[in-house]
């Protein structure tokens, strides 16, 4: 790949919040070309509004010229902490299954109809044994789940976070199909306390599609999750780790993540922003 603006391109996690327009609108003028979306809540999903509320958001996008990246599939009823996430968080509880996986697949058809070729998600707690019973007819599922992805033209990326880097990488391997990758938010194999960033790039940075810059430390005993810093200030050490994941080739989005709200995280993100910047006008530089 040529070096110029599509490598490394800056971008910010963002929702669906009222008029997309306007949503989409604030992320440019902050300087960013692209954004992940999370989740398009069931307002753009089910029911009569969905068409008309999704046509917005196809106009938005053209009015803007933002890049959507990627679409986070969100589920009801995640408990995002060490105590209750194994039975509450994405496709690996196996009640929960069934339902969530009819919920992804809307969702990779709606980014079919936006236009959007990737998915990302948590998908839980994924069994390190792979002879668990849990295991097989997990696997099962997401194959299934990733084949319909790829046959609406998308790749479907693991947001990391609940499974160490060695689990994860045996799961993309397991499932078999070209269009499974990760989306590295390196915060969250911290926050989680399953892997140290740089040490899971080793394992796999090869299968990185997107990223979510994002910053935090190990969790303390006690069942709740590390607590998240703003980028830089945290364990994740981001300039060897973006240094790093483009010695493996990635040159795909650096997104950025902050979860708090108000004043402070659009400081956050535009501090953030300025990093990135720092770090990939040296990368680019040093190889051009």
């Amino acid at each position: 790949m040529s070096q110029g603006t599509d490598v490394l391109p800056l971008g910010v996690m963002t929702g669906l919040h009222g008029d997309s327009r306007t949503s989409f609108k604030k992320i440019v003028d902050m300087g960013f070309t692209t954004c992940q979306l999370g989740d398009p809540g069931d307002d753009n999903l089910y029911g009569p509004q969905a068409q008309e509320n999704t046509e917005k958001v196809k106009e938005g996008i053209a009015a803007t010229g933002i890049h959507i990246t990627s679409v986070f599939i969100m589920y009801h009823g995640h408990v995002w902490d060490l105590v209750d996430g194994p039975r509450t968080i994405g496709l690996v509880p196996p009640d929960k299954r069934g339902e969530r996986v009819v919920h992804a697949c809307r969702v990779s058809n709606w980014c079919r109809e936006v236009g959007i070729n990737a998915v990302t998600s948590h998908i839980g707690f994924i069994p390190e044994d792979p002879n668990d019973p849990n295991y097989g007819p997990f696997l099962e599922t997401m194959r299934a789940f990733c084949r319909y992805c790829k046959d609406n033209g998308q790749t479907f990326a693991f947001e990391t976070g609940q499974e160490t880097a060695e689990t994860l990488k045996r799961t993309i391997e397991d499932i078999g199909l070209d269009n499974v990758g990760v989306n590295l938010d390196p915060a969250n194999l911290l926050l989680y306390g399953k892997s140290r960033p740089l040490a899971a790039v080793d394992l796999i940075g090869k299968y990185v599609l997107n990223t979510h810059c994002k910053d935090g430390v190990w969790p303390e005993p006690g069942g709740k999750l590390g607590v998240e810093k703003p980028l830089g200030e945290g364990d994740v050490h981001i300039r060897e780790l973006i240094a790093k994941l483009y010695r493996t080739g990635y040159r795909g989005p650096l997104t950025i993540e902050r979860e708090i709200s108000g004043d402070q995280q659009i400081k956050d993100v535009l501090r953030a922003k300025t990093l990135l910047e720092e770090i990939k006008s040296g990368l680019l530089s040093a190889n051009s």
